[in-house]
């Protein structure tokens, strides 16, 4: 019995660490740092990709390939479980906190992933910018685009009637 009880609490623990990871990770009012962000979002499991398809998809000419030539775009169960049943965000509503979209970035669609953009809902960090932290790691983890930049490179091409993601926009 005080072995089941041990068992709860420690599997109880560990969702909830994962759940409200960001709570753990960056406490209200504390800047988020890259070194934390890389490790939430490499940690965190049950992404789900765009539309449930796991196709590298060519980037938009529209948005002058910003990100290269192709990319696969993941969300994490929290992001997800606001989703239409056709892999959309309805207009007019809003991801959750912690929510978490990573874009897998590659040169060539039978590449390898060679860089990953984050945005990552985190209402009211210091350094969030409409919400969203934004930042762009190696698959190792070397900074490509600091989150202590506040997405200043980003927010301009992330206009969106959908909570600043493009991709439902982009692609119908």
């Amino acid at each position: 019995m005080k072995k089941k009880k041990t068992v709860f609490i420690f599997i109880f623990a560990f969702i909830a660490i994962v759940v409200t990871g960001y709570i753990f990770l960056f406490p209200p009012g504390k800047t988020a740092e890259d070194e934390k962000l890389f490790k939430w979002i490499t940690s965190d499991t049950g992404y789900y990709y765009y539309q449930n398809n796991p196709e590298i998809l060519p980037t938009s000419e529209e948005t002058e390939r910003a990100h290269d030539n192709f990319m696969r775009i993941r969300f994490n169960k929290k992001a997800a479980d606001v989703l239409n049943q056709d892999g959309h965000l309805p207009k007019g509503v809003m991801f959750p906190d912690s929510s978490i979209i990573v874009k897998e970035i590659y040169s060539e669609k039978t590449g390898a992933v060679e860089v990953l953009a984050v945005m990552v809902k985190l209402k009211g960090a210091p350094n969030s910018n409409k919400d969203w932290l934004w930042a762009e790691y190696s698959l190792t983890g070397d900074v490509e685009y600091s989150v202590s930049k506040n997405g200043k490179a980003c927010i301009s091409c992330h206009k969106s009637t959908y909570d600043n993601v493009r991709i439902f926009e982009l692609r119908k």
